[in-house]
């Protein structure tokens, strides 16, 4: 039959061959072809694809047909400000491609092109003054504030500037379920205030810009996002807590465990660590300090006792402020009466939000009468606090002193012009905090009223004039004064460390300080700051629970984090000494998050019975080994390991019989935030840290 075939064809052309000519000489010859295997272009080609204006078809098989549409992230329909996970929406999308394309913008010339957007900030602030738009004077000096901040870090290789583009394409069977799945992730989008627009006439360049070419084919979609928004947009994700976003704080397998500490689930933000020595509880600190960047905390303040955080501080550009008794007048000293403005955001996440500075000088008041309180109960036999009549008087004299300063509401009252001369004889005016009150003027003021008025006074003025200068305790007695060698301002700082390693480790100098630069801190960048994500560490903090007026105010500040976006982290060693109070339990009981490493025997019952754990969790924790951990955020509750990578083992270990090496150079935060994902996380877990 098929001889007949071809015998047919064979008078077709009187020139032509026979087909069964042709292929028997094709059968002598062989195939030349070399062996290969399909490329990825190869296995990304389509049976057919037509595109329209707003949408394309793509033939996906014999008589199937999908319909899609490109879109991209609008430059302008981005987000103020961004948090790890803030995508999340467009990574879940259900059947669609998604493209992020990175541009590196150099180094010096992204500090050009930022000088270039602050002068015209500037413009439109003169501009906008002269025709006295206020909000749009605040509005661009805001803009101005933020392009001036990133600048300091690029020059101080903190932080990188990069051009990036998002673009999606989302498939669907028909064009309906299309329209509907494409207003979806409209509204999706929309909550985080992510804009996004169709890539209109322009459908085949989105197509093309969402294969894993390497190319973005979209032209004008761009815009500038800083290391921060950068390292944000990439998609984290944990099995074991039901976090949004967040860091990666440890591994349960071969997955890694992403803590949000300010996730929306957390009815507060404090947070309690908990470990005898040796457990890993410092490396696990110091891991939330460092890798707490990816997830937005831009500011870190450490109470070290130790001193155990100094290495970490110093690696991330941080600040060390050492706190001891000196005669010398170029130690370091902080004045517990040092009053700050305290900004209250008005209509929050609201289109007509702003901020309200003021001077809280009641607030003040009662934040020194109870550091007056702590005096007298760490020196008294009985440690009883103040009398009425002892708390009457302080609080006419205190209050009198800042009244006397000029000091109102207005946060400009605790500022004064000085007049400058430089070299050349022009006279230039600087902005100066103004000198506060001091424990010598209250003692003086004290003592004067105890002659001519109140003797019953006079065990307070014993108390109080030891902690004037030269005296036992005179350490916080004058102006405030930072000495550091980092040459790194206390603003610009993304971690600083107070070191009390140096007081006495019995008595009060310790927890004095703990308080004091707990209450100092909390006015200078907690309340005056309630936008950004801040995390104040205080280290051994069972110092503090004799102190019952010390617990009382930490119970406070757990409570008034959230209002101030701070996360309260206490450090401390056995979990049963906080169970031995009431006050101390009530402090604890605050913590929305705990964690617990080895605890000895008799910590175990109280721990399992205040949260109410099973025995086998109480075992766990029980036989831990260095680094086991055991998480309790909210109503879940979490086992992982602490597992520092290689890089970062050289600046977080803390035990002086293990030889390290050399100290890592010094180097940004975030950038060494980013390369532990990129360099330590393997997926397929063939290379554990």
């Amino acid at each position: 039959m098929l001889k007949k075939l071809f015998n047919r064809k064979k008078h077709v052309t009187k020139n032509d061959s026979s087909l069964s000519d042709q292929i028997s000489m094709d059968k002598g010859k062989g195939d030349s072809r070399e062996l290969s295997f399909p490329s990825m272009i190869d296995n990304l080609a389509n049976e057919g694809i037509t595109f329209e204006k707003d949408h394309f078809e793509i033939q996906t098989g014999l008589g199937d047909v999908k319909y899609g549409r490109s879109f991209f992230i609008k430059p302008s329909g981005y987000p103020r400000t961004v948090r790890i996970g803030w995508l999340e929406g467009l990574f879940s999308g259900d059947d669609m491609d998604v493209s992020v394309h990175i541009e590196p913008l150099d180094r010096t010339a992204a500090i050009k092109k930022l000088q270039k957007k602050i002068d015209e900030f500037e413009t439109v602030v003169y501009s906008a003054a002269n025709r006295n738009e206020g909000a749009k004077i605040e509005d661009s000096m805001q803009k101005r504030e933020d392009a001036k901040f990133l600048q300091r870090q690029i020059k101080n290789n903190q932080n990188g500037l990069y051009y990036v583009s998002v673009q999606g394409t989302i498939f669907a069977s028909n064009l309906n379920d299309l329209n509907a799945k494409s207003r979806e992730i409209e509204r999706i989008l929309g909550g985080e205030s992510i804009e996004i627009i169709n890539a209109y006439g322009r459908q085949k360049d989105g197509f093309l810009s969402c294969l894993p070419l390497g190319k973005n084919y979209l032209e004008k979609t761009d815009r500038n996002l800083d290391q921060l928004s950068l390292t944000a947009i990439f998609p984290h994700a944990s099995s074991k807590l039901n976090h949004k976003g967040g860091f990666p704080i440890g591994r349960f397998g071969r997955d890694y465990v992403y803590y949000n500490n300010f996730d929306i689930s957390l009815n507060n933000y404090s947070m309690g660590i908990f470990g005898v020595s040796g457990s890993g509880k410092s490396v696990l600190v110091k891991q939330i300090i460092g890798r707490g960047f990816m997830d937005g905390i831009m500011k870190n303040v450490i109470i070290d006792c130790e001193p155990e955080y100094i290495a970490l501080t110093k690696v991330l550009g941080g600040i060390v402020i050492p706190i001891y008794p000196s005669k010398s007048e170029q130690a370091s000293r902080i004045n517990p009466f040092d009053i700050f403005p305290e900004k209250e955001i008005i209509n929050k996440g609201e289109e007509h939000e702003y901020t309200v500075e003021k001077i809280n000088i009641n607030e003040k008041v009662k934040e020194l009468l109870e550091f007056f309180k702590v005096m007298k109960e760490s020196l008294t036999r009985d440690s009883h606090g103040l009398t009425p009549i002892e708390i009457e008087v302080l609080d006419d004299v205190l209050e009198e002193m800042y009244l006397s300063r000029g000091i109102t509401e207005d946060p400009d009252s605790i500022y004064e012009n000085v007049e400058d001369i430089d070299s050349e004889g022009r006279i230039t005016y600087r902005r100066k905090y103004i000198d506060m009150p001091t424990i010598s003027e209250t003692y003086e003021k004290l003592c004067k009223i105890r002659d001519e008025h109140y003797p019953e006074i006079k065990e307070l003025c014993t108390i109080v004039h030891l902690f004037t200068r030269k005296k036992a305790f005179g350490m916080f007695d004058g102006q405030t004064q930072i000495v550091s060698d980092s040459g790194i301002s206390l603003d610009e700082a993304p971690v600083v460390t107070f070191d009390i390693s140096k007081l006495s480790s019995n008595g009060i100098e310790r927890p004095l300080a703990q308080h004091v630069l707990m209450t100092w801190v909390w006015n200078r960048f907690i309340v005056s700051d309630p936008k950004v994500k801040k995390r104040v560490i205080i280290d051994e903090a069972w110092m503090m629970i004799k102190y019952n007026t010390m617990m009382e105010w930490l119970k406070q500040l757990s409570a008034r984090g959230r209002k101030w976006n701070v996360s309260l982290t206490l450090v401390s060693q056995r979990y049963e000494m906080f169970d031995r109070t009431e006050a101390a339990r009530d402090v604890v009981a605050q913590f929305e998050t705990v964690c617990f490493l080895k605890q000895s025997d008799q910590d175990i019952m109280p721990i399992l019975n205040t949260y109410r754990l099973s025995e086998d969790v109480g075992n766990m924790i029980r036989t831990a080994n260095t680094g086991d951990v055991i998480m309790k955020a909210g109503k879940q509750i979490v086992s992982f390991r602490s597992e520092p990578t290689p890089d970062e083992w050289a600046y977080l270990n803390t035990n002086q019989n293990i030889q390290m090496g050399p100290p890592p150079k010094k180097i940004a935060s975030r950038e060494d935030m980013i390369d532990f994902l990129e360099r330590q996380v393997n997926p397929e877990g063939e290379e554990v840290a």
